[in-house]
């Protein structure tokens, strides 16, 4: 497989993403170390992702007609969120935590 361009970077930082939430979640949380910190994950998961909820749920509802650079789109965001549903349980409520909880509903959606 080819080690560059925007795939490769979406499977990295897709499993930096897994390995920080199992860290996380092993061996708990450590604000003070941002690789281990779920306020710093939540964000540098928002910042991965180029669509908003809304816009993938509406391309996924007819994803079988799109493009195939458009479901891979959609296929990289079902990756890179794929650890929210254990993050969300070390956010505190505020606004981070709702847009992240909205890519939860989305992500259920994405082929």
């Amino acid at each position: 497989m080819l080690a560059d361009g925007e795939e490769h970077l979406t499977r990295v930082t897709h499993q930096d993403f897994m390995l920080r939430m199992w860290v996380i979640d092993r061996l708990g949380p450590d604000d003070t170390d941002p690789d281990w910190s779920p306020a710093a994950l939540a964000a540098d998961t928002l910042d991965a992702l180029t669509i908003t909820p809304a816009q993938a749920a509406a391309l996924a509802d007819g994803w079988r007609d799109l493009a195939i650079e458009q479901i891979r789109q959609l296929r990289w965001h079902k990756n890179l969120t794929a650890h929210l549903q254990t993050l969300l349980g070390y956010l505190a409520p505020g606004r981070t935590r709702d847009q992240l909880l909205a890519w939860t509903s989305t992500r259920r959606l994405l082929p």
